[in-house]
């Protein structure tokens, strides 16, 4: 008997803890799944309405994943048409020693349309991952990741990139502003053979968020009168040997045209306007932009120094002035 309850009583354990890590997975599942009922309620009150044909949650025992197949996303704006965002499939995962961490994996084609107009855009994606580090009251930063991605208008290719990155988090110093950081590897536009581009932005959008816990964007109207702006800390875009580096910042008026001031350095901007066969039609703005630019150095480079300076509604480059559009909706 004693050796019998020796086998026993370890099994026994065993089992109870089976037993209560599966209660504790259907307890934090059903949590996960109240908060997504609640996040798409807020989502649908502010013209964000999500839709899954089949929503279903599993990852027993070590992780929680929700699986929404076909998911429609319909975004409703009484001054505009609705768009509609549709996908293959969108997988959610966290895994229980880390609740906070949230990865979800986007599976296209992905098509959007507007309501009212007939044009389709469809996108296409080797791999596609967002991953969020959630806080208590809000976010700590934010990523997505996209590779060999595609965009097309109607069958017609408009872009095509080797990896596209965004990275995000709040500011330290004012919570509802974000730190952005994005990148773009290898990017062409249509079918035509030139050389690829390389892009990189730093920036800080300010007075961007709702709320400090409800990392959620202000429409761009009230972003302007919340008294939103960029502060432009580095642009790079790169196409053979021309390199463009940019800083500066940049805020809306009231009737929506930009306002601020770019310092621009531009090394071999002749050799990128040849690659793209523009020298035709371009072959002016260079010259003009060399007369109104100084000698400067870039990345080693000899290159230009230009100032563009926004306001009153138009953009200054040495003595040339250029209307400026409206950028709100």
């Amino acid at each position: 008997m004693p050796r019998l309850r020796t086998f026993i009583l370890p099994f026994g354990a065993l089992a109870l803890a089976a037993a209560g890590w599966t209660a504790v997975w259907h307890w934090g599942s059903n949590r996960a799944e109240a908060l997504i009922e609640r996040v798409l309620a807020s989502e649908a009150a502010n013209g964000r309405v999500i839709q899954c044909a089949e929503r279903t949650r599993g990852g027993y025992p070590f992780r929680l994943e929700i699986n929404c197949t076909k998911p429609v996303v319909e975004l409703r704006d009484e001054s505009r048409p609705v768009r509609t965002i549709r996908l293959e499939r969108l997988l959610v995962v966290s895994q229980i020693w880390s609740p906070g961490h949230v990865i979800a994996e986007w599976t296209g084609p992905m098509t959007t349309s507007i309501e009212g107009d007939p044009t389709v855009y469809s996108a296409n994606w080797r791999l596609a991952q967002t991953s969020a580090q959630l806080a208590v009251g809000g976010y700590d930063n934010s990523s997505a990741v996209i590779d060999a991605f595609e965009l097309s208008r109607d069958g017609t290719v408009l872009l095509r990139a080797a990896r596209g990155e965004l990275h995000t988090r709040p500011n330290q110093a004012d919570p509802v502003s974000l730190d952005v950081v994005t990148r773009l590897q290898g990017a062409t536009l249509g079918d035509a053979v030139r050389a690829p581009v390389d892009a990189e932005i730093q920036l800080t959008a300010r007075k961007l968020l709702r709320s400090p816990n409800r990392p959620q964007p202000l429409p761009p109207r009230q972003w302007q009168a919340a008294g939103g702006s960029v502060d432009l800390v580095m642009f790079r875009v790169a196409q053979g040997d021309a390199v463009g580096i940019a800083k500066g910042n940049l805020r809306l008026t009231n009737d929506g045209k930009p306002d601020g001031q770019i310092e621009l350095r531009v090394a071999n901007l002749e050799s990128a306007v040849q690659a793209n066969g523009l020298g035709g039609t371009l072959g002016a703005v260079v010259a003009g932009l060399n007369f109104t630019s100084r000698a400067t150095d870039v990345e080693g480079k000899p290159g230009r120094l230009i100032n563009l300076r926004a306001s009153e509604g138009r953009l200054q480059v040495g003595p040339i002035r250029i209307g400026l559009p409206s950028l709100l909706p």
